[in-house]
């Protein structure tokens, strides 16, 4: 990552403001000192800078991004540099980094390892201090306090994040209620204009044919002189039939369901998260209520995957019918290391190697109710979803 990627959350300020606070008292503290160096102070300043720069790449994108292993060796780093700082500078107040440390580590370990190790990860800095400078005047208590701070910022980085992810799945639910919604009501006008077709053709058209039926007997049974009159009626209600007709075919031909626009009431929300194409090289517009809702859902888990497990910026969506079968390719750009075992996707090149968590056997039972199949690939390139429905559309 290069410097100038770097963005600073407002979140991320408070912290750095508080580093270099605590850098720049180390420095009006230490420097003229008759006991600490000059190499010293410097080496001091180097493990401030190294430790902001740390924090910022651990906590870039949010604390809640992908946790690879570059960043669990950045925050082991970081503790080690925390370490450092207590072996160079006598100043017990330096143990605020290992509060702002302890921020880090809900995002990186379950809440209750971290709180059961606390104690240990706390204490170490403390024992090293006690070592180094052999100082223990009122040394355990300063420890004592600044572990119920580590606890506090555990406590809270662990409210904030249950906070942003049920946020995130707030904000999952109403794009995929939106775009349901948006098929219930294509397929709510379907039927009521499927009702109306049916009643028109039933009714007006059999009330129409009758009445020519009659007029061609009229026509022949009448006087001359009334036949042109009766003709005339007859042509008009052969026309009126033929309108009829027009009108319920036109009906019944616009009366499908389009998956497309529930596709952009899914999507519209994401643009400034993720771009997504959608490239449909068939007709799906014959698309059962079923077929359109189970391909919505996948679609939808596919691409909630997307933004949890990977740093992908793109989704492509390829629809297209080859062999008979309908074909919806989903892949994005992500080159992410771990997924959740939840329900996310692999990490696996091999497609029978995917561990497949309850997102992906959703969409796998969802395909399989369609009598469909769903496979799955990972490679650097990133996640490849594959869905196929066997009968033509």
């Amino acid at each position: 990552m290069k410097l100038s990627q770097l963005r600073i959350a407002p979140e991320q300020s408070g912290a750095l403001i508080t580093i270099l606070v605590v850098a720049a008292t180390n420095a009006w503290l230490l420097i003229g000192s008759e006991t600490i160096s000059t190499i010293n102070i410097v080496a001091i300043m180097l493990c401030f800078v190294l430790f902001t720069f740390g924090f910022l790449l651990i906590s870039q994108n949010g604390p809640l991004g992908e946790h690879n292993r570059l960043r669990t060796v950045l925050v082991g780093i970081e503790y080690g540099l925390v370490l450092v700082l207590f072996s160079l500078s006598p100043m017990t107040f330096n143990a605020i980094l290992l509060v702002i440390w302890s921020a880090l580590l809900p995002y990186f370990m379950p809440f209750k390892r971290a709180l059961l190790l606390s104690p240990i990860w706390s204490a170490l800095p403390w024992l090293l201090f006690s070592w180094v400078w052999q100082s223990s005047s009122g040394l355990w208590v300063n420890a004592l306090l600044f572990w119920t701070f580590n606890l506090f910022a555990l406590v809270m980085m662990e409210s904030r994040k249950n906070a942003e992810r049920q946020t995130q799945r707030a904000e999952e639910a109403n794009r995929e209620l939106r775009a349901l919604q948006d098929l219930m009501q294509q397929a709510s006008r379907k039927e009521e204009r499927t009702r109306i077709a049916r009643d028109i053709h039933d009714l007006v058209g059999h009330h129409l044919t009758g009445l020519s039926l009659h007029l061609q007997v009229a026509s022949r049974t009448a006087s001359p002189d009334q036949r042109p009159a009766i003709d005339q009626c007859l042509s008009i209600a052969r026309l009126l039939l033929a309108d009829v007709r027009e009108a319920v075919s036109d009906m019944r031909e616009f009366n499908q369901l389009d998956l497309l626009q529930a596709l952009n009431a899914l999507t519209a929300p994401l643009k400034n998260k993720i771009r997504v194409k959608v490239d449909c090289q068939t007709d799906i517009s014959n698309l059962t209520l079923l077929q359109a809702t189970n391909l919505l859902r996948c679609i939808q888990e596919s691409l909630t995957n997307t933004l949890r497990h990977s740093r992908a910026d793109e989704l492509a969506i390829n629809i297209y019918q080859e062999c008979n079968q309908l074909h919806v390719d989903i892949r994005d750009n992500g080159a992410s290391t771990r997924h959740s075992t939840s329900d996310s996707q692999s990490t696996k090149h091999d497609e029978s190697d995917v561990a497949k968590g309850n997102g992906l056997k959703g969409i796998q039972e969802r395909m399989t109710e369609l009598n469909g199949n769903a496979t799955f690939h990972h490679s650097r390139a990133g996640f490849h979803t594959s869905l196929v429905l066997p009968e033509a559309i």
